[in-house]
């Protein structure tokens, strides 16, 4: 788990995947809670409390998934870097 809690990783995690994982929680991590467990795979939820889970087979669909989901309905960022909008604007 990152220090802040809110990662789920599993043993069974490969070192690449533990890389992708907290790439993607340094860019959306303010926004979503993101996650890897061997039941579930890549997860992400978003933190405003709106709507389901989004999951995916990997890190770079999950990033996918996170990208259209975002730029839909914008997630309010409050926390973690201390930037507010799209980090890929």
């Amino acid at each position: 788990m990152d220090a802040a809690g809110r990662t789920a990783a599993g043993a069974g995690m490969t070192a690449a995947d533990k890389a992708a994982l907290d790439e993607l929680m340094h860019h959306w991590g303010d926004a979503y809670e993101i996650g890897w467990d061997s039941d579930r795979g890549w997860h992400a939820r978003r933190l405003d409390g709106q709507d389901g889970e989004l999951a995916a087979a990997g890190p770079d669909g999950l990033l996918a998934e996170i990208a259209a989901d975002y730029r839909l309905r914008p997630v309010p960022r409050t926390g973690g870097t201390g930037r507010l909008g799209d980090p890929y604007a």
